[in-house]
């Protein structure tokens, strides 16, 4: 983080900047971030807590996905006629894009019309798919929506059934167009002889290879396969299963770029509280992790639900801080019975599914916006993604192919930061 005015000696132009930048006013401050690319903006958060509070603003993400060119919303996954549909929505309009006009990002331009969403890097616009055709071998793909760009991966044992799907990414190794990412994919399987453990397999872009690395000690069925990663704090998180003795739960955290594992157990006030039907789902907002609960127990007199929204004070210790309770009445009176908390958009907005629609709702003023998923009854997966509309390549070659020659593995950056913020 930046030094602060006071400590600014003035003998380093580094830190007098800092402290110029500091003391900006702060619409001036708003109008620069808005025009910050996509890429840049991690870093901007860091510079100081007020330029990560502009950020996280409501304002905020409209006008600079449309003055840094770039898309933020949701993919939501859904089964149709044992057929996985993944489609993209957001309640911001797409950016203008240069000739030609960028079409609505969807993954209708992989080459098997069957494909199922495994991950996402949410703020590099990068996607794990798999084909899911049952007639023929899976086959891996990862592919940048937003550009229609798309790179076949080799496998790794598909025979062994998946558990759960990680993936991050390094910015560009270079400005402009073409220039090369770096991406990892972390896959943990299920393998029938190992029933106290799991597989572990990384992919990463600069060897364009698959390997083993050490097996996960948990138990294998402790993890809901359809339930997505949810990256903060540099890690990929799950919330696991309640053991099947004691009843407790808690959140298994993989850190993508040392692939060393913890466990985060919930907070003491959550786990003492006897509610069968309390409902715990873990969620990313403004770069922390939080977690969910809808529970009846507050307010069981008058028969009403209630959201509590902890969040992670402390992510060494794994320290929770409760940050707010929200009574659900108003929502349910509005909306009806039938909608599903997906996802924390920030911390007053809800994002919600219900039969073939989902919406932002405000618990403050209500709903925000409305899309109407024709195609999606019963949402069962939702991935955070944001990307800019710039095109990259994938590791070792493009696709497309371009007109010059593929750069050689030199070009890659070396060291690549994983981590997100």
């Amino acid at each position: 983080m930046s030094p602060s005015p006071e400590r600014s000696n003035g003998n380093d132009d580094g830190e007098d900047d800092s402290a110029a930048a500091a003391n900006l006013p702060e619409d001036q401050v708003f109008e620069l971030l808005t025009r910050v690319p996509l890429d840049d903006l991690a870093a901007c958060r860091a510079v100081s807590t007020r330029w990560r509070r502009i950020t996280y603003e409501p304002a905020f993400a409209p006008l600079h996905c449309r003055r840094a060119a770039s898309v933020s919303g949701y993919f939501v996954q859904s089964m149709v006629r044992n057929r996985y549909v993944a489609d993209f929505v957001s309640m911001h309009a797409t950016p203008p894009s240069p000739s030609p006009p960028t079409p609505a990002i969807s993954l209708d331009f992989l080459p098997s019309p069957h494909v199922r969403l495994e991950a996402v890097a949410a703020r590099r616009g990068l996607a794990c798919c798999v084909a899911a055709d049952t007639l023929r071998r899976p086959c891996y793909y990862v592919c940048k929506p937003a550009t229609r760009q798309w790179r076949a991966l080799p496998n790794p044992r598909v025979r062994f059934r998946t558990a759960a799907t990680a993936m991050a990414a390094a910015r560009p190794s270079a400005s402009g167009g073409g220039a090369a990412v770096e991406f990892k994919i972390v896959r943990l399987s299920i393998v029938p002889a190992l029933r106290d453990r799991l597989r572990c397999e990384v992919f990463d872009s600069r060897r364009f290879a698959w390997r083993r690395a050490a097996d996960v000690t948990l138990c294998p069925e402790s993890l809901d396969p359809s339930a997505p990663a949810v990256r903060a704090h540099g890690a990929a998180h799950w919330l696991r299963w309640p053991d099947r003795d004691t009843r407790a739960q808690d959140v298994f955290a993989l850190d993508l770029r040392s692939e060393a594992w913890r466990l985060i157990p919930l907070p003491r006030e959550v786990e003492k509280r006897d509610d069968p039907w309390a409902r715990k789902q873990i969620s990313a907002v403004e770069g922390s992790l939080c977690l969910l609960v809808t529970t009846t127990e507050a307010a069981a007199a008058m028969g009403e639900e209630v959201l509590e929204v902890w969040e992670m004070a402390g992510y060494a210790e794994g320290r929770w801080e409760k940050k707010m309770t929200v009574n659900l009445k108003s929502m349910y009176e509005q909306e009806g019975n039938a909608i599903i908390l997906q996802h924390l958009h920030s911390p007053d907005v809800a994002f919600l599914d219900t039969f073939c629609r989902v919406m932002w709702y405000d618990f403050s003023r209500g709903k925000m916006a409305e899309v109407e998923v024709k195609k999606h009854i019963c949402v069962r997966e939702v991935f955070k993604f944001e990307s800019d509309l710039i095109p990259c390549e994938f590791g070792k070659a493009r696709h497309p192919p371009p007109a010059r020659t593929p750069s050689n593995s030199k070009e890659v950056q070396k060291g690549g930061d994983y981590c997100m913020f």
